[in-house]
């Protein structure tokens, strides 16, 4: 019985005792009926209670298997939140391993790109130490003469013989006006070092290289941030040297703790990008400094500038203003992404027709390199 019921019932037992109250005083007196509607009110307060209780059991009842309901409700919620959760799960690991791709893919596109430089960068050192091999060659065989000469010498010194010793000699004077010992015993210093020089470039270059290329494994270590551009640098050096004049400002800046491979990708990317902006010839200025606490990077170019228009997209995936080929869009995106991560940030200022800066900004403290920012799932400052 609902509240509505109830309130009907008390009504109509109001009524009826009303008219009882009226009958009783009409037949037998007031006295009477005071004691009748003792009775009848008890009766009444009786039935109130019973009804009040009868609801308050079906309630009770009706409670308990909404209660049943909603905790049935409760765990299929539960299992869909966990189903949820797994499936966000997947999704992150799917976006890591997209990012991961991607970033492989921007690196060997690079890679790619400045593989026709790096090889001449290469095969110039080869082939003056080829050069230099050879020329040591024929000294070799200049003194390998002498060395038989001097053979020749000792042993007729030994038997004592004055007419070989004669021999030997005049052969000596005729190999020594056909040699310039004196010209050779200079150059072969110098050959060597040319060489040496080749090699260790060649070697700077291969370990550079190997800095950028090889699998990345996430270790944040200790940087000289300036050492590690100047090994980009040495990587793009003959995508700048025909397009432009190289500056640099050093500021000496302390030492910071990231990821050496996804940092040395964003100056690759950075400096590709000054190198591709500038025609004709032009500057391209790297300059470090720090500041409270955190270091700077500005790489700063004579190219044409980047237009209004595109100046909200530069960051974004895909985009791009180069020519099909050129590049796959990624580069600025993903540096955007890596120095995010870093707890850094990367700006730009530029003015159409005069040229680009480009600032990468890192902390001094040590970063907790943040996993949690996947690609494009943060909003930008």
């Amino acid at each position: 019985m609902g509240a509505r019921d109830m309130k009907a019932a008390v009504l109509i037992s109001l009524g009826a005792f009303t008219m009882l109250v009226m009958l009783v005083v009409m037949e037998h007196g007031k006295d009477y009926a005071a004691q009748v509607s003792f009775i009848s009110v008890l009766c009444l307060l009786l039935l109130s209670w019973l009804t009040i209780l009868r609801n308050a059991r079906c309630a009770q009842e009706s409670l308990a298997e909404k209660n049943g309901q909603l905790s049935g409700r409760i765990k299929e919620l539960e299992g869909l939140n966990d189903a949820l959760e797994g499936k966000m799960q997947e999704r992150t690991k799917s976006l890591v391993t997209l990012q991961t791709q991607l970033l492989q893919a921007e690196k060997f596109s690079a890679i790619g790109q400045l593989a026709a430089g790096v090889a001449h960068e290469i095969n110039n050192p080869i082939g003056f130490i080829n050069s230099n091999l050879q020329t040591m060659q024929q000294y070799a065989a200049h003194y390998s003469r002498l060395l038989g000469v001097l053979n020749k010498l000792e042993k007729a010194l030994k038997d004592k013989d004055q007419q070989r010793v004669a021999e030997v000699v005049s052969s000596w004077e005729k190999i020594r006006k056909e040699t310039n010992f004196a010209f050779m015993d200079g150059d072969v210093n110098n050959l060597l070092k040319e060489s040496m020089e080749g090699a260790g470039k060649i070697g700077k270059i291969v370990s550079d290289l190997r800095t950028l290329a090889s699998p990345d494994r996430g270790k944040m270590v200790a940087v000289n941030i300036e050492a590690l551009m100047e090994s980009m640098l040495n990587i793009v050096h003959n995508e700048i040297k025909y397009k432009a004049e190289l500056k640099k400002y050093y500021g000496e800046v302390p030492l910071i703790v990231c990821n050496p491979q996804k940092i040395g990708q964003v100056f690759i990317n950075i400096l590709l990008n000054a190198a591709q902006a500038i025609e004709g010839k032009g500057v391209i200025t790297v300059r470090t400094y720090a500041r409270e606490e955190y270091v700077y990077i500005d790489v700063t170019d004579t190219g044409c500038g980047i237009a209004p228009d595109n100046t909200t997209r530069i960051f974004d995936p895909l985009f791009t203003t180069k020519a099909p080929g050129a590049g796959l869009g990624l580069g600025l995106s993903l540096s955007y992404d890596i120095v995010r991560k870093h707890g850094g940030t990367v700006s730009f200022n530029s003015k159409l027709g005069e040229g680009t800066t480009f600032t990468v900004m890192l902390p001094l403290a040590v970063p907790v390199y943040d996993t949690s920012l996947q690609w494009r799932d943060y909003e930008r400052d």
